[in-house]
């Protein structure tokens, strides 16, 4: 993937097969930054090239722990695991982002008191 902040970055084909899903290719559609686009429209990425970005620090992040922490004895698996969270982590998002949240959210809890943002 060409990215425009970390330049080409590789991902694991389970990744790209994540990537590959109708329920992923929705993000491109949705606004990383929410309603501030309609101020700032040059903050026009959205949640797709956001979450690629995330799964990529994300194996950035484990693999150095693996490789300067070894005694944590991080597995394949477990790094193939956060790397996989930080690309999925925005899969629930609604329109115009946390906007969004703060309208649905209460709404669908039907008043339970117990919500934060």
């Amino acid at each position: 993937f060409n990215d425009a902040v970390h330049s080409y970055i590789t991902l694991h084909p389970l990744l790209v097969k994540i990537i590959d899903t109708p329920e992923f290719q929705r993000l491109r559609n949705i606004k990383q930054m929410g309603g501030a686009y309609f101020v700032y429209p040059a903050a026009s990425h959205n949640r797709f090239e956001h979450s690629i970005g995330v799964a990529h620090l994300a194996g950035e992040m484990v693999e150095t722990l693996m490789t300067k922490q070894p005694d944590l004895d991080i597995t394949y698996v477990e790094a193939l695991c956060v790397k996989v969270a930080g690309l999925c982590h925005d899969l629930g998002h609604g329109p115009f982002s946390h906007t969004f949240d703060a309208m649905f959210i209460p709404k669908a809890l039907k008043g339970e008191k117990d919500y934060e943002n």
